[in-house]
């Protein structure tokens, strides 16, 4: 499943679509955290690894998909564990598409990092550009989002977005996202 190579510029790039189409952003995130945290130590704790794809929406098709899978990362010095998000999608046989963010596991814990939040980056900042666009095609102004997967003790999988525009933070219960916080100061 996981399908990504590095550029010559240092950029990863993730091959697409790894799943999909899907009507609602709310159906890409329960399909996409089953998806990342069934893969090999995706949901084994301290010892796991994380996953990292990119979700997006194809304009012609009017869906949301989601990419394969990178695995390229490891630990940082400090413990905490890491994938690199990819910034470009190769999927040709789409047309044009919009990334709408990263999305990645939590191997250990649901809890959002000081990388995952930003911290440090100057406000509007998101991995793929601008945090809010305007497409002139789908006519609609996006907010590009983190998705963070976590699969519960009891085998129930949990995912959560980070708006990089409002910095909320959001918890999808019941197929419906609700705010669970508000990221403030830097």
């Amino acid at each position: 499943m996981v399908r990504v190579t590095r550029r010559a510029d240092g950029i990863l790039v993730v091959d697409g679509p790894a799943a999909g189409p899907f009507d609602t952003q709310e159906e890409l995130a329960r399909n996409a955290c089953a998806l990342v945290t069934a893969q090999p130590g995706a949901a084994t704790g301290s010892q796991g690894m994380e996953y990292c794809v990119l979700w997006y929406y194809a304009k012609e098709e009017g869906k949301y998909f989601i990419s394969y899978l990178s695995d390229v990362g490891g630990n940082r010095a400090s413990g905490r564990k890491y994938c690199e998000v990819p910034r470009a999608l190769n999927a040709p046989t789409q047309g044009d598409v919009l990334l709408l963010g990263p999305g990645h596991n939590h191997p250990h814990n649901r809890q959002f990092s000081a990388e995952d939040l930003g911290s440090g980056r100057a406000p509007g900042w998101s991995p793929q550009g601008p945090s809010r666009f305007h497409d002139p095609v789908t006519r609609r102004t996006w907010d590009r989002e983190l998705l963070v997967f976590f699969k519960e003790w009891d085998g129930n999988c949990t995912t959560y977005r980070y708006n990089y525009a409002t910095r909320v933070v959001s918890a999808l219960r019941d197929g419906a996202w609700f705010p669970i916080g508000k990221v403030e100061g830097e």
